[in-house]
């Protein structure tokens, strides 16, 4: 390789370190099988089919606008279950992951107007927008430090309504610092990030609230570990 000169070689440079630590880099497309196996897993939380606390929460209290002939985007979907909730809701989802084969295996029992695609967020063509609501639950978390750039220029100019993001909470888990992950190479099994810290990420976006989830709430995705927040562009 040449001596390093423009962004993209030293983000380059960078991805290689993270593909080169133990884990590897998770949010890479080579991370595909062990996301499908993960989420196949019998008895891992994320097999759930329930729907996020939060997205229950802000439907109910009109937070997040008439779903109703919306067009979505779920950024890192999974076996689908936010997915599916938003098209019960009456939108029309184009819902995203890197695990293919899971993909694969679900599609046939989505409703029609979900759409599955296996890519890579931060390197692959995205859907094209714009979207009312663009939402992220466990993606944001695990892109390494240096690529939250790559996700910010790519995913907000998709927003024309709502951004949503779930993500590990700094105030219940620990992580090492953004220098110690790139450093090291090793993002650690996820990230976490205080409110402050999602408010300031997504300051862009004019937020509407940023909370803990609620694991009060029965019938949802709950973990005790998660924070939230939803913003809008409009």
């Amino acid at each position: 390789m040449s001596r390093i000169h423009t962004v993209d070689q030293l983000l380059d440079v960078l991805d290689q370190m993270v593909a080169s630590s133990g884990r590897g880099d998770r949010s890479h497309a080579s991370a595909a099988e062990y996301w499908t196996g993960l989420l196949t897993t019998p008895g891992h939380p994320l097999t759930s089919r329930l729907p996020d606390e939060p997205l229950v929460d802000w439907h109910e209290r009109g937070l997040l606008g008439d779903l109703a002939g919306a067009r979505v985007l779920d950024v890192g979907c999974g076996a689908g279950r936010n997915t599916r909730w938003f098209a019960e809701q009456g939108a029309t989802v184009e819902a995203v992951d890197l695990a293919g084969e899971l993909l694969d295996a679900i599609r046939p029992t989505m409703p029609a107007s979900v759409t599955l695609t296996a890519l890579d967020v931060l390197r692959d063509p995205l859907p094209a927008g714009p979207f009312d609501l663009v939402y992220d639950s466990g993606c944001f978390h695990h892109i390494a430090p240096h690529r939250r750039i790559t996700y910010l220029d790519r995913i907000l100019p998709l927003v024309r309504g709502r951004f949503a993001v779930v993500t590990f909470a700094a105030e219940r888990m620990e992580t090492p610092s953004d220098l110690d992950i790139v450093t090291t190479g090793d993002t650690y099994g996820g990230m976490t990030f205080s409110l402050d810290d999602l408010r300031t990420i997504f300051a862009t976006l004019t937020p509407v609230e940023l909370r803990p989830v609620n694991p009060a709430r029965p019938n949802t995705f709950a973990p005790d570990f998660l924070n939230t927040a939803l913003f809008t562009n409009l």
